[in-house]
């Protein structure tokens, strides 16, 4: 984490935090920053391709009240994606869905309700890559709730 902080750094970004062993970024750019930029630089720097998903604070204020459920007795993950799917692919992944698991599909991400912790799930992240066609990153909403209280708030 300590050299994916330096590789953002060095892309010019103001206040780069790490949060967690999982890829977690927090950074501060005057500009919109050059996603093809970083993920050149990050695969130069470490030797393979990754995916990397960009959200500011707004979009994760916004994330945060478009969440379906308020009222739940499992987990709740978030998948990051490039771009909305379109509303046909969105309906079918959210057709999969295998109760008491739950999907939603909310702008450019999907929404995933877990039975609860240590319960296996039914639904796996390549599952929906296929469906819509396009690469996105999972968290724990818990993680994304202490990234932007840790980070974000002002």
């Amino acid at each position: 984490m300590t050299d994916l902080g330096d590789l953002f750094r060095g892309c010019g970004f103001d206040d780069v935090s790490t949060y967690i062993a999982s890829g977690n970024v927090i950074f501060d750019s005057d500009s919109s920053p050059d996603l093809a930029r970083i993920q050149s630089v990050f695969e130069a720097e470490f030797g393979f391709a990754s995916e990397i998903f960009l959200r500011t604070s707004i979009q994760i204020d916004e994330l945060l009240r478009r969440v379906p459920w308020t009222s739940h007795d499992g987990v709740i993950e978030v998948s990051f994606l490039e771009r909305p799917p379109p509303p046909e692919s969105a309906r079918a992944l959210e057709a999969t869905a295998v109760p008491p698991e739950q999907l939603s599909v909310s702008g450019a991400e999907v929404f995933f309700l877990r039975a609860g912790t240590g319960t296996p799930t039914t639904h796996r992240e390549s599952t929906s890559m296929r469906i819509l066609d396009m690469k996105m990153s999972r968290r724990g909403l818990a993680t994304v709730v202490k990234i932007r209280e840790k980070f974000l708030l002002v």
